[in-house]
Formats: structure tokens, C-alpha cells, sequence
């Protein structure tokens, strides 16, 4: 067996890598409400580098294509309480960016409505976030980054 040690060390893992993600939990703010609200949204996208301008907040980066972000994860509020955990993310696979923009928002629309951003007078939080890198065997960033802790206490405009 230790003669195999050398060659082995050079092999590419069988399988495919865990997917990138984050993972943590959501806090609502001061004086943040679920009156009146439906659904937690929590959608990830690749971070473009520019600060975040709460007066002009981005949702979305057109720099990049809507399937470079990961789905939105949608859960009912009924039963719900905060500090909730939530995970979002690829299952397996790899990504070219490490950098990434968390959005946690509340919602009035139903749980089966699909959702980029939160609508105005919605409150959100955002967060930004790096992607580990994969290391041996498989380039670009994988494995879900844990901690992720985001405090929904903006207003959409």
C-alpha cells in the first residue's frame, strides 16, 4: 500500500464535487413584521464588485446570466420563527465566481410564485459571501459556505 501512496496522491476524486452554497440563519430587524406577508425568499447571485446602494439596490446583475445564480428558495411564514436557518445552493458542481450577494426578503406573494427580488415596500436584507475553493481535483469554487447570517432590516423602494 505505501507504494501506491505517490501515485494515487496525483488522482482526481471519483465523483463530483459538493455544490457551492451558503448557509446560516435569517434575523428579522427592528421592527420588521411578517404582518401581512406570505413567504421567505432567500436567492443568491454572483457579487459584481460594486458596493451595494441601498437607495438604488440591484437585485440582479445583468453582468451575468439568470442561470449563474442559484434558485430561490421559498418557504411559507405560517410556523415559522426567527432566527430561521435556511440553505440555498447547487446540489454538486462547481462555480467560476467566488464572490456572491445573499438576498433574504419577506414576501406578500403566494409561496408559488416565482420571485427574483422583493417588491417595493417588501423588507430584505443582503449579505456578500466567497465560495472556498474547490481544491484537488476540480477547479472553481465548491462546498456550501456556513455562517452566512443575514438581518432582513431594508425596505425595497
Amino acid at each position: 500500500m505505501s507504494a501506491l501512496a505517490p501515485a494515487l496522491s496525483g488522482c482526481i476524486p471519483f465523483g463530483d464535487p459538493e455544490g457551492p452554497g451558503a448557509s446560516g440563519v435569517v434575523s428579522l430587524g427592528d421592527g420588521v413584521s411578517t404582518s401581512g406577508l406570505t413567504t421567505l425568499r432567500v436567492r443568491a447571485i454572483p457579487a459584481s464588485g460594486e458596493p451595494f446602494d441601498e437607495d438604488d439596490p440591484q437585485f440582479t446583475d445583468p453582468a451575468f446570466a439568470p442561470e449563474d445564480g442559484w434558485l430561490t428558495v421559498n418557504e411559507r411564514l405560517d410556523g415559522l420563527t426567527f432566527p430561521h436557518p435556511y440553505e440555498v445552493g447547487d446540489v454538486v458542481g462547481t462555480t467560476d465566481k467566488q464572490r456572491w450577494r445573499l438576498f433574504a426578503w419577506l414576501s406578500a406573494a403566494d409561496v408559488d410564485v416565482d420571485s427574483d427580488a422583493p417588491s417595493s415596500g417588501e423588507p430584505y436584507g443582503t449579505i456578500t459571501f466567497d465560495v472556498d475553493e474547490c481544491g484537488s481535483g476540480f477547479d472553481g469554487y465548491c462546498t456550501v459556505t456556513e455562517g452566512v447570517n443575514v438581518t432582513i432590516d431594508k425596505v425595497a423602494p
